[in-house]
């Protein structure tokens, strides 16, 4: 079950293609493996999840803490949608199957 992950603004209009979790799952994989009370670990394989402007600077930080080695492609892509739906004062949201 792939994560699709959609970048809007705040009118919630695209503004980026929008992309799946790889074929390993890695980023589904990685949001459950955090600790519970992390915001990656608010992301589920079966709902929509939203992540909104304030959340994405922790979200951020979540995403980078691992050393940039240990970090996938999909991580990379993942933390370029978020950042620009900051810029864009947007959101981020994530569609389970």
């Amino acid at each position: 079950m792939s994560l699709g992950i959609y970048t809007k603004n705040f009118t919630h209009t695209a503004i980026a293609p929008s992309f799946s979790d790889d074929r390993d799952e890695s980023f589904r994989n990685l949001c459950e493996g955090t600790p519970w009370n992390s915001l990656p670990r608010g992301a589920h394989a079966n709902v929509h999840t939203l992540f909104n402007a304030i959340q994405f600077r922790r979200l951020v930080e979540e995403l980078e803490a691992p050393p940039e080695h240990e970090q996938l492609p999909i991580i990379h892509k993942v933390l370029d949608a978020a950042q620009l739906a900051i810029r864009n004062s947007g959101s981020l949201l994530l569609v389970g199957d």
